[in-house]
């Protein structure tokens, strides 16, 4: 597989202290990866980081960066915006190419199955690594985060795939696993009411059904008190469905509908060609804008 790429998009409970952050990103170029992405939130309390490369240089990457932040950080003394389980949080793997969903899946295994050895933090598989029968969808996985299952024995659905049975007494659990193109995406509120933020992100749940420009739409509503900003928080979980622009629109109506508007948005990750593509071609009505288009 030495042709093949992965993309992993992994998320660090750690938004405030810049020297953990970087300790963070550079383990990860350490292991010859191409960094894509980086950046962090105060209030989210959150860094992602996104980069790709072989398999080996990305099962590498994730080791030593994880060994970074179960060494640096403590959610005991964590407290953000964004819901979390573990000091790594969550490690989305994408095969980019010269992998099928099961040779990735495989390398998932692989990757948490050293993970949890190595550092000692159990792990659960999600999305396409989650086995049969298994809890799959991160939003259950991550319920009642790291102060709800601190101390507590993990058995019967809560049993983790790999590692201890407890959680780590610092640095919690991890999920990891592979799953589809994901955005994620943050549209920013004028006036800055949390109440009107949490509203738009039911009424999104909502709709997510029935309405084709929301399906597979996640979201939160959440105050970013050191910004001042009340913030829609999404992931687009079906990208080939659900292009950017028509999700921007459909919340800018619902903003307007509530005496709000959206003033600014943030992209978290990467985004892909196709996803680009899609959204152009919505934004100016084209008859068709194709990936290869764009260079």
């Amino acid at each position: 597989m030495t042709s093949a790429r992965v993309l992993c998009i992994p998320n660090f409970s750690e938004g405030r202290d810049e020297a953990t952050i970087h300790a963070i990103a550079d383990a990860a170029a350490s292991a010859g990866v191409q960094i894509h992405h980086l950046s962090w939130d105060y209030d989210h309390h959150r860094m992602v980081l996104a980069f790709s490369g072989t398999p080996a240089q990305v099962k590498r990457a994730v080791l030593r960066a994880g060994a970074v932040a179960v060494e640096r950080i403590d959610l005991n003394r964590h407290r953000g915006a964004h819901p979390r389980i573990g000091a790594v949080d969550v490690v989305p793997f994408v095969p980019l190419e010269g992998l099928t969903r099961e040779q990735a899946v495989a390398f998932s295994h692989q990757v948490a199955k050293s993970f949890a050895r190595r550092l000692r933090v159990p792990v659960y598989l999600y999305e396409h690594s989650a086995r049969a029968g298994r809890i799959r969808d991160l939003p259950t996985l991550r319920k009642g985060e790291f102060e709800g299952w601190l101390g507590k024995r993990l058995t019967g659905e809560r049993e983790p795939d790999f590692g201890p049975k407890r959680l780590h007494p610092t640095a919690g659990a991890t999920i990891m696993g592979v799953r589809d193109p994901l955005i994620a995406y943050n549209l920013n509120l004028n006036p800055p009411d949390e109440a009107i933020a949490k509203r738009i992100a039911r009424q999104i749940r909502a709709e997510r059904e029935t309405n084709p420009a929301l399906r597979g739409v996640r979201a939160l509503g959440l105050w970013l008190p050191t910004r001042g900003v009340a913030q829609v928080s999404l992931n687009i979980t079906q990208t080939n469905q659900t292009d950017l622009y028509s999700v921007t629109e459909v919340v800018r109506r619902m903003a307007h509908a509530l005496g709000a508007e959206v003033v600014e948005t943030e992209l978290i990750g990467v985004l892909s060609r196709d996803d680009v593509a899609r959204a152009l071609q919505t934004a100016l009505g084209a008859v068709q804008i194709d990936a290869r288009q764009i260079v």
